[in-house]
């Protein structure tokens, strides 16, 4: 049983499966339905973390988390963009633009058939 202080609000709390305290995990729940439901309404309106904050008064960095988390599919909800975390261009594809995200495909493949190449054996001299 491990006992956590609440990421968000400090309170002490038993953790069971988040980092957040009940009430917290609520809050952030209700968040969520806010911006989904702002970003339906504002569909064909280009829209940004900072406008989502200043209108409904959710932090743009829970924003950019429920983005991440993979909860908030921006290119099919809205005309929202993002900038890539690996290249700085705007995104509607999520936190890393598609130019991007294929490049780490094709190194991650690379990467694979390299450390699956049979290697010569080692010899060890004594």
């Amino acid at each position: 049983m491990d006992v956590l202080n609440c990421k968000t609000c400090g309170k002490l709390f038993v953790r069971q499966s988040s980092d957040l305290c009940v009430d917290c995990i609520r809050k952030d729940h209700t968040d969520f339905e806010k911006v989904r439901e702002f970003l339906r309404e504002r569909r064909k309106v280009r829209t940004s973390p900072v406008d989502i904050e200043m209108t409904i008064g959710v932090k743009k960095e829970n924003v950019y988390r429920y983005i991440k988390e993979g909860r908030l599919l921006i290119s099919e909800i809205s005309q929202m963009e993002i900038m890539c975390e690996s290249c700085g261009k705007p995104s509607r594809d999520g936190t890393i633009c598609a130019e991007c995200r294929d490049t780490l495909r094709r190194d991650l493949a690379q990467a694979m058939l390299d450390s699956s190449a049979p290697s010569k054996p080692r010899t060890y001299r004594t």
